[in-house]
């Protein structure tokens, strides 16, 4: 009996240590862990069982967690090459595009979004994230022509912003902040803008001397007139003169008896007949 007890022994270890490691197995497929700053979905079989914060816990054999991950999500578009946006008459407009989002934090959208949408790593691809923003940046700038952009960016920014706010799936995420940056053209209309930026500037610089030369030529008109105006000067005091000069050399050497003046002629003299003598 002794001996048949001890043939027995090995077998009776073999089955403790499938047990143990069978229960171990077990209680390891039984714990679920939610990472810090996430939140977890339980489900058993299909049905929601509610919410794990970030923790170990144990939830049975048959549950399983999907992870949501709250913290802030970057996303970055670029509006390059094929992907670029147009103005109004279908020049190309390049761009990028930050937006920071996250989940909302309240455990009921957790559970909505895995009910209606999915689990977290095709949320975004499933809402259109990425096209919402490209066709935000778009409306924008289809309202604009290139030239108007070129002046107005911020305004063009802020049209593209509401746009994205407006579309952006508010029900499941809050947007913190889009900024959008690198708002350029193609390399023919930067092109076309410098040849007529050129073209202005040779065009006001002409101009400049063209006033300058007008300047010039009314400076000697100024001139001519004032010389025009002397010579007049000096010839009435030369005809003056000339007179004088004339009654001079007529004048007999007998002082009239009367001088007539004029307020223009003060050195008119006229000879009156002498009174006769008895």
């Amino acid at each position: 009996m002794q001996k048949k007890s001890q043939s027995n022994l090995p077998a009776i270890l073999i089955l403790f240590s499938v047990i143990f490691i069978g229960a171990m197995i077990v209680m390891f497929l039984g714990f679920n862990t939610v990472d810090a700053n996430h939140l977890g979905v339980k489900i058993k079989f299909g049905k929601i069982l509610g919410i794990q914060e970030p923790s170990i816990q144990w939830t049975g054999i048959w549950t399983h967690v999907e992870e949501y991950d709250m913290r802030t999500r970057k996303l970055v578009v670029d509006m390059q090459g094929s992907q670029s946006a147009v103005d109004k008459t279908g020049q190309a407009i390049f761009g990028t595009i930050n937006v920071n989002y996250r989940i909302k934090s309240d455990k009921e959208t957790v559970v909505e979004l895995y009910q209606n949408i999915g689990t977290d790593i095709v949320i975004s691809d499933r809402l259109n994230i990425d096209a919402i923003v490209r066709e935000g940046f778009k409306q924008a700038t289809s309202k604009y022509e290139a030239l108007e952009i070129l002046e107005k960016r911020q305004e063009v920014k802020e049209t593209a912003i509401e746009n994205i706010k407006r579309n952006f799936p508010a029900q499941y995420f809050e947007i913190q902040d889009v900024v959008i940056t690198n708002i350029d053209f193609s390399e023919e209309f930067k092109s076309a803008i410098e040849s007529k930026k050129v073209a202005e500037q040779t065009a006001l610089r002409e101009q400049n001397q063209l006033e300058v030369v007008k300047f010039q030529q009314q400076q000697e008109i100024e001139k001519f007139k004032a010389e025009n105006e002397r010579l007049k000067l000096q010839g009435k005091e030369l005809n003056a003169l000339l007179i004088q000069q004339q009654w001079i050399a007529k004048w007999s050497g007998n002082l009239p008896q009367y001088i007539i003046t004029t307020p223009d002629q003060a050195t008119f003299l006229m000879q009156l007949p002498l009174a006769k003598t008895s």
